[in-house]
């Protein structure tokens, strides 16, 4: 793991396939001291699992901060997982870091409800 900074954007590479807690307290440690101002993209390239102590960490930055982190090059698995926690609550989800960086094109959860016929 590790942090960029690009002007007012923090940007963390996640280099495993899966995310445990321990990786998220080093998360957490390595972010402490990042000004809150900052934008926080994740990027999920290589991820494939997700524990559930980081949609904790996800979920607590978002109350702490008042903005929401970001992930961008999000694997299907991964989004997945998402999805069915209701992530996209806490989270925007890019498809790419251009995305990220130019804040467009966020992937949106539609909710599809059945009509009743008049």
């Amino acid at each position: 793991m590790n942090i960029r900074d690009i002007g007012n954007i923090c940007i963390v590479d996640i280099c495993k396939d899966t995310i445990s807690q321990t990786d998220v307290q080093k998360l957490h440690k390595m972010l402490e001291n990042r000004p809150r101002s900052r934008r926080l993209g994740i990027n999920m390239r290589n991820v494939r699992y997700v524990d559930d102590s980081f949609y904790d960490f996800v979920k607590n930055w978002k109350e702490e901060k008042k903005t929401k982190a970001a992930f961008f090059n999000t694997e299907v698995p991964v989004f997945l997982q998402f999805y069915v926690s209701g992530m996209d609550y806490f989270v925007n989800i890019y498809l790419d870091k251009n995305d990220f960086y130019n804040d467009r094109r966020v992937i949106v959860r539609r909710r599809l409800k059945l009509l009743k016929s008049a």
